[in-house]
């Protein structure tokens, strides 16, 4: 075992005056506090998040899909970084040499693991996204296939493997005339191909832009005075009157939500972006020249990813009634079989709501024989008439 005990004056000046223990304090106080106090409410939040996304049916055969996914990502990315950043200097701060071996022996592979789970996050969170803004864009798409799903889905994490795995690994280094704690230095390797860099980046920089571009468009088609007063039209043909403001809380919904994930995307990501573009075209400005502002920007990028996925969780349920009563719900227990069932018939007339092509391909069961025109357009006892429709 290499010894802990060494005389600190037997080591170089360089051992002793490293960034990691200039800013030891420093960086006890960002990743050892701040960060495990919102890692921990992520993994709790977002784990409420996956179970009511991926266990309740109504959301997980719909465009909730990806979104529970991007849930059970951020549970995992929250508490990769309490195994990697808080351990590790809190193990140095209290001098726990024990803990300190142990973060050693699987931090390769838990960093690894966690930048797979991080950006299988993203790529669900565009792909939400791409599936909204179809469901937007052609009248007549009812969102994927249940198999279609999932099998994106492994294909997003195949991609997110492949990518991870040739881009970027962390790496133990040893440095022979240091001890204790100094003796060993974690660094991260960019791959030996020097596109590498580049894919990297990509995988960070491209998909901002992407889910800006889909969100965005989402919310200017669902803005055309065209395309409201003809949804409008129909909706009122189908489901009766007094719908407009159903649809202004729902479009205000829609944009809250989009302008949080944004934001949430934009500062869990910004800053890492900022150092990976620093670091490709200058890489001594930070690691040589200012090596100390190196450290703490790192530590405090892998903080913002925590705090943006802990963003998340509160956007969805401060901007969506229904999923504040689900989890309560979910949280108090089931009072009440009516109270689900009234639960239930709500998100299905929302759905229809949102998807008024839909209600057309529903029939009346009971109203065969009744005078009013409308009486195969009421919501009583819908059958489906359809069960695939094309896109057009």
């Amino acid at each position: 075992m290499v010894p802990f005990l060494q005389m600190e004056m037997e080591e170089p000046i360089s051992c002793l005056t490293s960034p990691e223990q200039r800013l030891l304090e420093e960086r006890f106080y960002i990743n050892g506090v701040f960060g495990t106090v919102i890692a921990v409410f992520g993994v709790i939040a977002n784990g409420f998040l996956a179970t009511l996304f991926l266990t309740r049916t109504i959301y997980r055969n719909s465009p909730f899909f990806f979104l529970g996914f991007v849930a059970l990502f951020d549970t995992l990315v929250d508490a990769t970084f309490l195994l990697l950043l808080p351990l590790e200097v809190s193990s140095v701060y209290y001098e726990e040499s024990v803990a300190y071996q142990i973060w050693l022996k699987y931090v390769r592979h838990v960093y690894l693991f966690a930048q797979i789970v991080k950006i299988s996050s993203v790529f669900s969170l565009i792909m939400a996204s791409i599936e909204r803004y179809c469901m937007t864009k052609h009248w007549t798409f009812v969102g994927f296939e249940m198999r279609t799903r999932w099998m994106v889905l492994f294909f997003l994490v195949c991609a997110a493997v492949f990518i991870k795995y040739m881009s970027e690994e962390a790496v133990v280094v040893t440095r022979e005339n240091c001890f204790g704690f100094r003796r060993w230095a974690v660094k991260i390797q960019r791959g030996e191909l020097g596109h590498m860099g580049w894919l990297h980046s990509l995988a960070i920089f491209l998909p901002f832009f992407t889910l800006i571009f889909l969100n965005g468009g989402i919310v200017r088609m669902l803005r055309k005075q065209n395309v409201q007063q003809l949804r409008s039209l129909i909706a009122e043909l189908t489901l009766g009157h007094d719908l407009s403001k159903i649809r202004r809380k729902n479009l205000r919904s829609a944009t809250r939500t989009l302008i949080v994930i944004i934001s949430a995307y934009l500062i869990s990501n910004l800053l890492s972006l900022i150092l990976i573009i620093t670091e490709y075209f200058n890489p001594d400005y930070l690691h040589v020249h200012h090596p100390d502002l190196n450290r703490l920007a790192t530590d405090s990028a892998a903080l913002l990813t925590v705090v943006g996925n802990a963003i998340r969780c509160p956007a969805h349920i401060f901007s969506n009634s229904e999923i504040r009563t689900q989890f309560r719900i979910m949280l108090c227990g089931e009072r009440e079989k009516k109270e689900v069932k009234q639960l239930t018939e709500r998100r299905r007339t929302q759905e229809k709501l949102d998807n008024p092509w839909m209600a057309l391909m529903w029939v009346s069961a009971n109203n065969q024989t009744s005078d009013d025109d409308r009486a195969a357009f009421m919501p009583r006892a819908f059958i489906k008439r359809h069960s695939a429709i094309a896109i057009v």
